[in-house]
């Protein structure tokens, strides 16, 4: 037996995705509080809800290898931000539905990824319902979106294609991280058949361990879903980060 607990080696993900974006403008103070150093903020402080169905998820490593994870729900928040002159979203929180489902995306990536209950997506009417609730049963996000007539070609904005990550690795001998550096991870979205858009409402419920109520909207939320096809490409390091700098947002509710 190996001396060491293997890891999942980095690799390729696609997958065929029925997916809903929900952006809308927020605080500059809320934003600024929580990307860590060196990430900025944009001249148009803003927050995407993502939420989808993942079908016939697979994952390639460097020798071919491929490993399928049957259909599951995830979901995520990011802000809106910037590094080197490139914007991106960095990555608050994802939720993924039920266990292990989101194993590989954060060890390869350092992706916040968290368990919890429920990740909801149902399209009936034309309009779509969605939401979050977690692992103990508390509703963190109810939301409406309503479509119109408005059409659109893209299914996220083109700035949720860098995503931005912290990778962290605690050590092994108290406390600090063996590795605490962050991560731009490309994702690509080829849109299947029309897609849906108009406005959303929806109300975030405050939580100890999930304080997502922080960021509140300031404006009108712009919604589109649909169906496309995801890829998410090989992760780069592209800085050193500082711990002290990356924000804790909540208490752990055990």
């Amino acid at each position: 037996m190996p001396a060491f607990a293997p890891l999942f080696v980095p690799g390729t993900e696609q997958a065929s995705v029925r997916w809903l974006s929900v952006v809308y403008p927020t605080s500059r103070d809320i934003v600024d509080a929580v990307l860590p150093a060196p990430l900025t903020g944009t001249p148009m402080p803003e927050v995407i809800i993502w939420i989808a169905e993942f079908r016939g998820a697979r994952f390639t490593n460097g020798d071919g290898n491929v490993e399928t994870r049957p259909a599951y729900m995830q979901g995520g928040v990011n802000l809106r931000c910037r590094h080197d002159g490139t914007e991106g979203a960095y990555a608050v929180e994802t939720f993924v539905e039920g266990l292990n489902h989101g194993i590989l995306g954060r060890e390869m990536f350092g992706l916040p990824k968290k368990q919890v209950r429920h990740v909801e997506l149902h399209q009936l009417s034309g309009n779509a319902t969605f939401g979050f609730t977690d692992a103990r049963g508390h509703p963190l996000l109810a939301g409406f979106a309503r479509a119109s007539t408005t059409a659109v070609d893209r299914i996220a904005p083109d700035w949720f294609g860098t995503q931005y990550t912290a990778k962290l690795i605690p050590r092994a001998d108290g406390p600090g991280y063996d590795i605490s550096r962050l991560v731009r991870i490309p994702f690509g979205f080829d849109v299947n058949g029309p897609l849906q858009a108009g406005t959303a409402t929806f109300e975030w419920s405050p939580s100890p361990s999930d304080p997502l109520h922080l960021f509140k909207p300031l404006g009108e939320a712009s919604a589109v879903w649909g169906e496309a096809q995801m890829t998410v490409d090989y992760g780069t390091y592209v800085a050193d980060l500082n711990p002290h700098d990356i924000a804790a947002l909540g208490t752990p509710q055990w």
